[in-house]
């Protein structure tokens, strides 16, 4: 597994989304390591992280970071997520309670309902046409049009960037892994502080899914951007959400 660890404090696991890497995280670590201990990691066959032989699960993931933990000595953790991060950032929390001091889940489901399901097979059709194929569907499902028109050139060189070191197979498992995951009945059983950020335009985790998650998930507050779809850590969003996040673990703190 490839990670990355920065900073000094109480821990902050950062966990990315389907064919993505720990590069997603770079304004926020970047801007919270001076208070923080900021571990990103490359789930695996992504970024930098080796596939292995494993069948890939969610269970998988959320075992190779406690794996990671106990060769850090660290015994508890804040856990952020997007997508699949979040996912894995749930099953982590519900199968290890014990070592999870709070919650931020992105764009985040608790199951593949009938339309995510949908979704995620037109991913799995898409990438087993090629990777260029699979992003040219990603980006209008998790960026806003503005968004896309004011950074064509930035998206067709990330394309270009990603497209050389994709690992179409482990991305084809990830969201095999997606399509079998479901805690919606073990939501409740989550009661550390959590906090759901959406996009009010999401069009993969619809907000009907992400607003029942907050309902079941006691402990849990919901904030809905109304300039974003899948992908919040967009523009002006990066210094909201860093602002979010600062005041969501003073919170905590003070508690």
């Amino acid at each position: 597994m490839n990670y990355k660890v920065e900073g000094n404090g109480e821990p902050l696991l950062f966990i990315h989304c389907l064919s993505d890497s720990l590069l997603y995280w770079e304004f926020l670590a970047a801007n919270l390591k001076g208070d923080y201990q900021i571990i990103r990691v490359d789930l695996r066959g992504h970024g930098e992280s080796e596939l292995g032989s494993d069948e890939i699960t969610i269970d998988l993931y959320a075992d190779d970071l406690i794996d990671l933990l106990n060769e850090l000595n660290i015994d508890k953790v804040n856990l952020i997520g997007f997508s699949l991060g979040g996912t894995v950032a749930l099953d982590f929390a519900i199968r290890f309670p014990e070592k999870v001091y709070s919650l931020v889940l992105m764009s985040t489901f608790p199951k593949a309902d009938g339309y995510l399901t949908e979704v995620i097979n037109q991913f799995k059709s898409t990438l087993n046409n090629g990777f260029e194929d699979f992003y040219d569907y990603l980006v209008p499902k998790v960026l806003c049009p503005d968004v896309i028109e004011d950074n064509k050139k930035e998206l067709e060189l990330l394309k270009e960037r990603l497209s050389l070191n994709a690992n179409v197979e482990a991305f084809i498992g990830a969201a095999d892994a997606g399509l079998n995951f479901d805690v919606e009945d073990k939501l409740s059983d989550i009661t550390v502080p959590t906090l759901i950020l959406a996009g009010k335009y999401d069009e993969i985790t619809l907000m009907d899914v992400q607003k029942r998650m907050h309902e079941k998930i006691k402990r849990s507050e919901m904030i809905i951007f109304d300039n974003a779809k899948h992908n919040l850590l967009v523009g002006k969003n990066n210094e909201e959400i860093l602002n979010i996040l600062k005041n969501f673990y003073k919170k905590i703190k003070d508690e």
